[in-house]
């Protein structure tokens, strides 16, 4: 599977469909009627998925923003 984006540092493929940052972050990858949804989990919450994105450029930048939230 060709992602097409480079992934950042902190960031690992998990395996074909499953993303994992170092600070405990994932993004899971979906397949509905031929459309991908990126559903992206923040490490410590109680929701089964906190972001839908559209693409997985989308999905790390909502868990960036996500994250960032939590912390302050």
């Amino acid at each position: 599977m060709n992602i097409g984006t480079p992934l950042a540092p902190r960031w690992q493929h998990v395996h074909a469909d499953w993303w994992q940052d170092d600070r405990g972050n994932a993004i899971h990858r979906t397949e509905i009627d031929d459309d991908a949804l990126y559903h992206c989990h923040l490490a410590g919450s109680p929701l089964p998925w906190n972001v839908v994105a559209k693409s997985l450029d989308e999905a790390m930048s909502a868990v960036d923003a996500g994250a960032k939230d939590r912390e302050e």
